[in-house]
């Protein structure tokens, strides 16, 4: 019976050393493959979307490692919310236009080349070439 037991301890030992193992390697290749600044001029395009379906687009040339900045430094074109250490800028306002979750789940969602950004404009690294979205997004109507 002694030597059941150790040989369960051991098995659940093996498993859990090859789980850390796993999680390591899942770890490195995330840092080593995960999307990088790039450094020095850019050119990105920003689409902004309303709620009424109509958009403004806006080319700017930029030497920006991150979104935030990029938006920052283009005219005519303001970006406003709210800021948290974990996430930065929270946007919540575009152009003047206001996005209130808490009165009708209404936000500014932010997509990369036709995707959802994985991260939020102050971390979101800016690639050369890039088309940015910014689309008012509400709950629609039951």
């Amino acid at each position: 019976m002694k030597t059941a037991v150790s040989g369960k301890k051991g098995s659940f030992i093996l498993a859990l050393m090859a789980v850390c193992i796993l999680l390591a390697g899942l770890l490195l290749c995330y840092f080593q493959f995960r999307p990088r600044p790039e450094k020095g001029e850019k050119e990105i395009t920003v689409e902004v979307v309303y709620a009424d379906q109509s958009s403004e687009n806006y080319t700017i040339q930029t030497d920006a490692e991150y979104l935030e900045q990029a938006l920052e430094d283009e005219e005519g074109l303001t970006v406003e919310g709210s800021r948290t250490k974990q996430f930065g800028l929270m946007i919540e306002k575009v152009n003047g236009v206001t996005a209130v979750y808490g009165r009708d789940q209404a936000y500014w969602a932010v997509e990369v080349d036709g995707q959802a950004c994985n991260y939020g404009v102050s971390q979101q690294p800016v690639q050369n070439g890039e088309h940015y979205r910014l689309v008012y997004t509400a709950a629609k109507a039951p």
